[in-house]
């Protein structure tokens, strides 16, 4: 073989995988013994928002968004030669485009790091909203249920194995009082870190609860090497706490179930894992988990429906009284199943398996049909309110129902408002306000419920256009002895005042409490003080003018 011939062959097999580096990433680039950027070929000013020239000599680290600068330097320092990491997700800080960033260090190369970057290779379950742990940087609870569950039908299309970690971390309690809040910060980060670092995509971890987190990984990730890990980040951070990791890992596949009931298995078992205070969850795959425990809820999920569906269950009703002369401006509707079932029980249950949507319009059929009944006997229809669970607001199919269902009857249709529950699961601002204000349009006035309660609330009061909010009970219960809460709802009622909302004082069960109402101008009033739930309203005809036909000499007669 010949100079030339050998020469040609050297240049085609580096050509050769110069075009495999470019078939797998948009950008490639090498790093030095500092994490500076040394060499970089590709598309770096529409991925970084700076050109190849700016890039050299800077910190690869410092490209990054500040979100996600703790991950990627924790990738790049705890490389060692010959390892390959499993590839991450992170943001760039300019453009704030999300790549994915595989990384090398390969042996006898002066300790330089090689990185791929690629935007199109982001994997098909990161397709979730952004809502995240600020002190980890983990998804929170719903957006890590929702890109498990992508995850999981991604799986069963192409074959890909994945698991699902999950990970209890008891004995937290008062870890800040022993080690500093900077330091439980500092422990925090490295937990989300850690488990960003192993997760799927870089970026298929979320934390649970305080002392929970979940992790989508990659099949040949041993979860008790996550719990390993997380074991000596703890015992590092609090030497002296008596911190203590569990794992439980389930290959993430729904086997023969079918695409909705492993979804809601799925659903399930992350949320009894969050819910559970013994660490009693115990289950080697999502078909075993339901066979063991989740065989009984998918029986009660399908018992549920039937009593949704059947209207199997009560309506009782409990008066909202104006805080001036003490009429009854409407009434709550509340629903009621059998003997010694708790109904918030019920209601969470059927939220968490997303069978709420038959349980709110089963109430609103129900409602209908007393309404109806008392239009057919000549009653003025009393106000009532139904309670509609934001998840229920995010469905079109719900929405539509519930429309079709009050549109051949004005009046009744008037004479039913909408209680927006769990208005944390409204999502999408924009689309709700357009669905309320078509409600509103069709004459049923809206009402928020739980004010006060989340730090969005008045997010949620900004972005929607409602006729009233129902003030969180928790405040009430305080009010008396408590001047913070005082001054929230009196604000509260200031607000809504000037921006023409009604306002409404859950949990009222004193003169006293009253008296406060009054004088912070708080609108109306609900609780024991003015009235329990009943299971009847008292009603009173309609006045009706005497038929001219019905007269004659001597005969008189008023209807009442």
């Amino acid at each position: 073989m010949t100079q030339d011939v050998k020469v040609e062959a050297v240049r085609s097999e580096k050509e050769r995988f110069v075009a495999f580096s470019f078939a797998a990433a948009d950008l490639l680039i090498e790093l030095d013994g500092k994490g500076n950027i040394c060499f970089i070929s590709g598309a770096a000013k529409g991925l970084t928002g700076f050109d190849a020239a700016e890039l050299k000599g800077k910190s690869f680290v410092e490209v990054v968004a500040a979100q996600d600068q703790g991950l990627i330097r924790y990738v790049l320092d705890d490389m060692k030669e010959g390892d390959r990491i499993t590839p991450v997700a992170a943001k760039m800080g300019k453009t704030k485009v999300t790549a994915v960033i595989g990384a090398c260090k390969l042996p006898r190369n002066h300790g330089h790091i090689f990185l791929s970057m690629n935007v199109s290779g982001l994997p098909a379950a990161r397709n979730v909203v952004d809502h995240r742990d600020s002190n980890t940087g983990l998804l929170d609870r719903k957006d890590f249920l929702k890109l498990a569950d992508d995850q999981m039908a991604y799986g069963a299309e192409t074959g890909q194995q994945t698991e699902l970690t999950l990970l209890h971390l008891a004995g937290t309690e008062g870890m800040g009082e022993r080690i500093g809040e900077t330091e439980l910060e500092s422990f925090l980060q490295n937990i989300g870190n850690t488990l960003r670092r192993f997760s799927l995509g870089g970026d298929s971890a979320g934390r649970l609860d305080d002392d929970k987190f979940g992790i989508v990984h990659s099949a040949s990730v041993d979860g008790a090497i996550l719990e390993e890990k997380i074991s000596a980040i703890a015992k590092e951070a609090d030497p002296k706490g008596n911190i203590t990791i569990q794992h439980n890992s389930v290959p993430l596949k729904k086997d023969d179930l079918s695409a909705g009931n492993a979804t809601q298995a799925l659903m399930y078992v992350i949320n009894r894992f969050v819910d559970s205070e013994d660490n009693s969850l115990k289950i080697t795959s999502l078909a075993d988990g339901m066979n063991n425990r989740l065989e009984t809820t998918m029986n009660r999920m399908l018992a549920l429906k039937s009593v949704f569906q059947n209207y199997k269950f009560k309506l009782v009703y409990q008066p909202i009284v104006h805080i001036v002369d003490k009429d009854v401006h409407h009434y709550e509707v509340l629903s009621r199943f059998k003997d010694g079932e708790s109904p918030y029980e019920t209601v969470t249950f059927a939220e968490e398996t997303d069978i709420i949507h038959d349980l709110d319009l089963g109430v609103a059929k129900k409602v209908k049909e007393k309404l109806l009944e008392f239009q057919a006997r000549g009653d003025v229809l009393p106000k009532l309110a139904i309670n509609i669970s934001g998840l229920s607001i995010e469905s079109d199919r719900f929405v539509d129902s519930l429309m079709a269902l009050y549109s051949d009857n004005e009046e009744v249709r008037e004479s039913v408002s909408l209680e927006i529950t769990e208005t944390s699961c409204i999502k999408d601002l924009e689309r709700a306000e357009r669905i309320l204000q078509t409600i509103r349009s069709n004459g049923m006035e809206i009402s928020l419920d739980d004010m006060g309660s989340g730090s969005a609330s008045f997010q949620y009061i900004r972005a929607l256009t409602v006729d009233y909010i129902k003030i969180d009970g928790l405040y009430m219960k305080d009010v008396l002895t408590n001047k913070k809460d005082a001054a929230i709802m009196k604000a509260m009622s200031r607000l809504c005042h000037e921006l023409n909302i009604g306002t409404i004082a859950e949990m009222v069960e004193t003169k006293d409490q009253l008296h406060v109402l009054t004088v912070m101008g708080v609108t109306y009033g609900q609780g024991w003080y003015f009235g329990k739930p009943q299971p009847d309203i008292q009603t009173r005809r309609k006045n009706r003018a005497i038929s001219m036909n019905m007269k004659r000499k001597g005969f008189a007669k008023t209807w009442g």
